[in-house]
């Protein structure tokens, strides 16, 4: 099963609309956070779950999903972690282990959202959950040691390589423009940004340490 997170950040319609499409055949559950409970009106999407202390949200939103008879979970605003944390934490208790979890509206105008979603992936590696956070130019993941990251050669995309918490050690890329045989990746520089797949795949795994990857169109 995917389970779709739908945050407060900016999502393009288009893009959004294009994904449920491609995924129409496959079973998803929804969850909409806070103000992307707005989203999903404006698309007329009806998500499984809305969840969110309401702080962001517009006068009466709670009120319509409650007429909908839309399962709605509303948090306490003094709180430890973010409404997309606590939405993705529901997705763990219903999803199976190697499900994939998607998060749109994370990567908007405030960065400190972004970071901190992009933090929540190395939760999702905890929890043996592939999450990804995307919208219309980018396609983040986090890898760990064990697993193989795969990116097919496409016109226009690039691939950048960041580590997380310390020096991902021994990193390898295969089929890259600018490849990399067992590197250390300290960080504070940009070596390994705006990479591309020169063969038919590029591979990338390491065998230490935490890795963000990700794909980017202009």
């Amino acid at each position: 099963m995917k389970c779709i997170i739908i945050a407060g950040g900016k999502i393009e319609d288009d893009f959004l609309e294009a994904f449920f499409k491609e995924q129409e055949q496959e079973k998803q559950f929804i969850i909409a956070c806070d103000k992307g409970y707005e989203t999903c009106e404006h698309l007329n999407l009806t998500p499984n779950l809305v969840i969110g202390d309401f702080d962001s949200a517009s006068q009466g939103v709670v009120d319509r999903i409650t007429a909908r008879g839309i399962e709605i979970k509303i948090l306490n605003p003094v709180k430890d972690d973010t409404d997309t944390e606590a939405a993705l934490r529901y997705a763990f208790d219903i999803t199976d282990e190697l499900d994939s979890i998607f998060i749109f509206g994370g990567t908007g105008s405030r960065i400190d959202h972004m970071l901190g979603n992009i933090a929540l992936l190395g939760l999702g590696l905890k929890n043996n959950r592939n999450v990804i956070l995307l919208d219309s130019h980018n396609f983040i993941q986090m890898i760990r040691p064990g697993d193989i990251y795969i990116v097919d050669k496409e016109e226009g995309l690039f691939v950048s390589v960041i580590p997380y918490m310390g020096v991902a050690r021994k990193v390898t890329m295969e089929g890259f423009k600018y490849p990399l045989t067992e590197a250390d990746i300290k960080g504070f520089d940009t070596l390994t940004i705006s990479n591309q797949v020169v063969a038919q795949e590029g591979h990338i795994f390491l065998e230490d340490g935490y890795l963000i990857v990700i794909e980017s169109r202009d």
